[in-house]
């Protein structure tokens, strides 16, 4: 039984990496970022999803002591292509083909669950504490929600991410 189980996981494993070639690669923007420890996990999971880029449009991010963002990164910040640019270089420093899309509980906003992301999608998340600013969601094409029903109605911005990305991946395999 133990070595079925074994055998399922490989073999899933070698299934997801063969369409995973064949994928378009996500981008990560995320607007004013407040901790190196959460600029980290993006990293992290930009290297989990295999992003194509990550932008942090920030002018704190730079201050970043840099041992705290590649300890929480865990390779994430050698092993991606990630930078930090100004908000209005955002359109101009993505592939004009992507889609940009906010996960942000905002007026208009799909549940993530009902929305069907496009091949090529660049995932715009805000700060920690404001979210994204009208400045730069005005940029997204969509903005899709993520429904929480339980007594605390926001979710860590990197939390978010993850559950963002992994239902683009899902979707992107059916």
């Amino acid at each position: 039984m133990r070595f079925q189980n074994s055998y399922q996981i490989f073999h899933d494993q070698l299934k997801l990496y063969s369409i995973y070639d064949t994928l378009s690669r996500p981008i990560i923007v995320s607007d004013n970022i407040r901790s190196p420890e959460n600029m980290g996990a993006i990293l992290r999971l930009a290297g989990n999803i295999g992003v194509l880029q990550t932008l942090f449009i920030s002018d704190k991010a730079s201050t970043f002591k840099k041992h705290k963002v590649n300890r929480t990164a865990s390779g994430g910040s050698e092993k991606t292509n990630w930078e930090i640019i100004k908000a209005n270089e955002l359109m101009t420093s993505m592939p004009a083909d992507y889609t940009l899309v906010a996960i942000e509980t905002t007026t208009n906003a799909q549940n993530i669950y009902q929305f069907k992301f496009p091949a090529k999608t660049s995932f715009l998340i805000g700060n920690e504490i404001a979210g994204i600013r009208d400045e730069v969601i005005k940029f997204a094409g969509h903005k899709v929600y993520i429904p929480i029903p339980g007594p605390i109605s926001s979710l860590n911005v990197t939390h978010a991410l993850a559950i963002a990305l992994f239902e683009w991946l899902r979707q992107q395999m059916m």
